[in-house]
């Protein structure tokens, strides 16, 4: 009879099959989230047959409400208590959901006027609705999975090649698609190419539900009310300095994601390539993903971070200021973009080193409120350079369909590049004031954890 294997921190360590599940989920919100992020501004604009500002206002008061719902769930999670946990039914439940409103949203109606507006308003908030009942209890689970800092950073590591292997797999295959099912349709192809990708990702966010065993385990007794919750957040500068690179982190990425479109179709002006190029930083992100838990480990989550903001925001300058429609300049830039990547980890590990080191302090783990806020802070980032990047491209004279002169060349570009690179260097300023990869501290802190863990199951 085998024996079962126990860790320091008193659990079973988790296997390559947990890393493996766990990674996957990200790639089915790929599925979903990275066609939104990526094509959903181009089809608006030129599918849906919506102008630059009323997507702009749409996709701000959509992730405001995001902002808000996101809390709100964080709340919901932390006073669930279920047999199965309280983040993974929730990612049961809200999967479906997900796919139901990514169809719907890359749907065009068979009305026009003000309630076509209304239509785009009620998918799309309902999209991020669902997208927030599924991924912030998927980007929880982590904290409660293990205890093992270098679990952790496995964990998250998983997460990232899942991110980056979906939206490769995505960017390749999502403008063929539209062509190929459409035949020629475009409105007809977005709606088939979603309807596709969604049903896709379904089982993959069930086998997360299924198969990722929540083995930190808080009781009713233990969690403060709501506002006091709140209050100690306030207070976890650690928590925050955490959050606000993360802010900053997915206000480049995903902002530049969001634009990065009309950059290749109308700055560059290589068709051929415009798959190729937006998938190019991910590719090199997904080779150097496997080496992201030593690189984490040998530079710290604090470090390792500070240097992939300082590559990423280099690249996207050094593509800004160079020859756009120089191929093998783009290729260069882009590699060196995606090498920043290698720091995946680090964002999440620093948010479970500061809800640890919180629960050490007061005896309460808000790793539910933690990891939504977390979301809010991601999803008004993303609202505000949706927004801003597509209204700076529509000040410089962009419109769907519309001729495209030098000077709307200098907007796209000002947005896809300068832009973004400007914020990736800013987020440095709260990754110098996070103060948690002090050498044996969070080795510390767990260890005085597992003791208390181990204690509250011997009164049991």
């Amino acid at each position: 009879m085998n024996e079962t294997k126990i860790n320091k921190y008193g659990m079973e360590p988790l296997t390559f099959k947990n890393y493996f599940v766990y990674g996957m989920g990200n790639f089915a919100s790929q599925l979903s989230w990275t066609m939104v992020g990526t094509y959903l501004s181009i089809f608006y604009t030129d599918v849906f047959g919506l102008g630059v500002g009323a997507v702009a206002m749409l996709m701000l008061i959509a992730k405001v409400w995001d902002g808000i719902n996101d809390p709100m769930m964080g709340t919901i999670m932390e006073r669930t208590h279920t047999r199965w946990g309280r983040f993974r039914p929730y990612i049961f439940a809200g999967a479906p959901l997900l796919v139901v409103f990514t169809i719907l949203t890359f749907t065009v109606p068979g009305f026009g006027g003000p309630a076509k507006l209304i239509y785009a308003y009620v998918t799309y908030i309902g999209l991020g609705m669902a997208y927030t009942m599924t991924n912030v209890p998927y980007t929880a689970l982590p904290a409660v999975m293990t205890h093992d800092p270098k679990e952790v950073n496995r964990l998250n590591a998983a997460q990232m090649m899942g991110m980056t292997i979906g939206q490769i797999v995505l960017n390749l295959t999502v403008l063929p698609l539209v062509t190929f099912i459409g035949g020629g349709d475009q409105a007809n192809g977005y709606q088939k190419t979603a309807t596709l990708l969604a049903i896709v990702a379904l089982p993959m966010f069930w086998a997360v539900a299924v198969m990722s065993k929540e083995k930190v385990t808080v009781e009713k007794k233990e969690q403060g009310k709501v506002l006091d919750g709140l209050k100690m957040i306030a207070k976890n500068k650690n928590l925050l300095c955490a959050m606000f690179y993360s802010f900053f982190n997915m206000f480049g990425i995903l902002g530049r994601i969001s634009v990065a479109v009309f950059f290749y179709m109308h700055c560059v002006q290589n068709f051929a390539l415009i798959t190729v190029f937006m998938m190019m930083q991910m590719a090199v992100g997904t080779l150097v993903m496997p080496f992201a838990p030593k690189f984490v480990e040998k530079f710290g989550k604090r470090n390792g971070a500070i240097i992939s903001m300082v590559i990423q925001g280099a690249a996207l300058l050094l593509l800004y200021f160079g020859p756009s429609t120089s191929i093998p300049f783009n290729f260069l830039c882009m590699i060196i973009y995606g090498t920043g990547y290698i720091a995946g980890p680090s964002g999440s590990g620093m948010i479970v080193d500061a809800i640890d080191d919180f629960d050490d302090k007061y005896g309460v783990r808000n790793d539910g409120m933690a990891f939504s806020f977390n979301g809010t802070a991601i999803k008004i980032a993303t609202a505000i350079a949706n927004s801003v990047f597509l209204l700076v491209m529509g000040a410089f004279g962009y419109v769907g369909g519309g001729e495209i002169t030098p000077h709307v060349q200098t907007g796209i570009n000002l947005a896809a590049n300068l832009l973004p690179g400007i914020v990736f260097l800013i987020g440095i300023i709260p990754l110098a004031l996070y103060d948690l990869d002090k050498p044996g501290y969070m080795e510390a802190v767990r260890e005085r954890l597992t003791t208390c863990n181990t204690e509250k199951k011997a009164e049991k």
